[in-house]
């Protein structure tokens, strides 16, 4: 099997040059996101902001990937991909470089909302993308692969950050070395446009002016996608409560090192690239519906484990877990958002889904930021908790109608077969 190429219930699937250059920008972008997740709290912590304002920035970065994803789906159509996405390296370059050469709280949340900006670009044209370059039934897999490399991404981020951060910590201080580490992420996010100068526009891309764009929003807000949204709504508070302040959590509630954080951020990164691999074959058995479902219900048990005073091989082990266990659910989950609409309108969906999603997402970690600093480490991950469960009960109530068929055509299949 050549690089590059996939395998399908056993078959090989060839993907396409501008998969494969778009796999490449998500890697790096994923990389580069995974870097800033990791340490911005760190390093604001380091010169002597608050957990509060931490939250602050974090939010502030996640609620302009939201907010930037209505104007990204606009200048997606208007200019092009390739443009749009020149333009969201350029900003993610920017704002990781400058954050951390400035020390005025103004600036810092400036910075926060560039990187954000350049991040929703990417966030916004994926499912879009995808869904132009694939055909139906090498799509799930593509999904699948392209979740696996933002999730080497953000591995590569987790352990080579750690790794970086305790050789720099050797000559310099612990602020000074992150200050190194976003110079490199920078750097390697204006590489990224030498994949994207290779890709191609569709051949049948139809430009939008703003007035058909709003249009399109207008059109598919029906029950279901609005039911959709809430959903996206509720996993992402019960996300943004806690992913973001995973390595600080690590860090000052269990007082371990960098690299130790970096190792365990990137062994539950590698959960994900499991359960990447895992989901396909899922989807074939139960269904994408079920899979998302019991993948999500799973994952409920190692988030609480977390929250326990344990060891470090546990709470490894649980982060493994539990990681690995919510996102592998991600492909099908973007598959089954694109799907729901017409072929015109999958940029409006998908900017709505990032919207629903990181809005939800920033008042999350406001929430954390906020019950962190003023109650405790661990009481975020019960409110967290609570947020997926319902999350899945709506899921399952969307989706009733699917698990209902596919439960009568199991019991089908058993009569038939006596």
């Amino acid at each position: 099997m050549r690089r590059g190429d996939i395998m399908k219930n056993g078959c090989k699937i060839k993907l396409s040059k501008n998969i494969k250059l778009f796999l490449t920008i998500n890697l790096i972008a994923s990389f580069a996101m995974g870097i800033f997740n990791m340490f911005v709290g760190i390093y604001l912590k380091e010169i002597g902001y608050k957990e509060q304002f931490v939250g602050s920035v974090l939010s502030i970065n996640t609620f302009s990937i939201a907010i930037g994803s209505i104007f990204s789906a606009y200048l997606i159509e208007r200019i092009g991909r390739k443009k749009s996405f020149n333009l969201g390296f350029i900003c993610i370059a920017i704002g990781s470089i400058f954050i951390v050469f400035f020390n005025n709280s103004n600036l810092i949340l400036i910075m926060a909302i560039i990187n954000g900006f350049g991040m929703s670009i990417k966030t916004t044209a994926e499912g879009m993308y995808i869904l132009e370059n694939t055909s139906e039934e090498e799509r799930v897999s593509v999904f699948s692969t392209n979740f696996i490399m933002s999730n080497i991404g953000m591995m590569g981020a987790s352990f080579l950050g750690g790794v970086m951060s305790s050789y720099l910590d050797n000559y310099f201080t612990s602020s000074e070395s992150i200050k190194y580490i976003f110079i490199i992420t920078s750097i390697l996010s204006i590489l990224a446009l030498i994949p994207i100068f290779f890709m191609k526009e569709p051949e049948y891309e139809k430009h939008r002016n703003l007035k058909e764009c709003l249009k399109g929003y207008a059109s598919i807000l029906n029950k279901k996608i609005v039911s959709f949204m809430v959903y996206q709504f509720l996993i992402g508070i019960g996300a943004g409560i806690i992913v973001p302040f995973f390595s600080v959590y690590l860090k000052y509630s269990m007082d371990i090192g960098d690299n130790i954080v970096g190792t365990i951020l990137s062994i539950s990164q590698f959960g994900c690239i499991i359960g990447g691999m895992i989901i396909p074959f899922m989807s074939n058995k139960f269904g994408k519906v079920k899979s998302v479902i019991i993948c999500q219900l799973l994952s409920i048990p190692f988030l609480l484990s977390i929250a326990f005073p344990q060891g470090i091989f546990i709470i490894t082990i649980a982060f493994f877990m539990r990681n690995g266990l919510m996102n592998m659910a991600m492909p099908l989950i973007q598959n089954l958002s694109m799907e729901i609409v017409h072929e015109s309108e999958r940029t409006n969906m998908s900017s709505l889904i990032a919207l629903s999603s990181n809005i939800s997402r920033a008042i999350g970690i406001a929430i954390g930021g906020f019950l962190m600093e003023t109650i405790s480490y661990t009481i975020p991950y019960y409110f967290t908790v609570a947020f997926y469960l319902i999350a899945v009960i709506l899921f399952s109530y969307i989706y009733k109608n699917e698990l209902k068929s596919k439960k009568n055509l199991q019991c089908l299949n058993i009569t038939s077969n006596k």
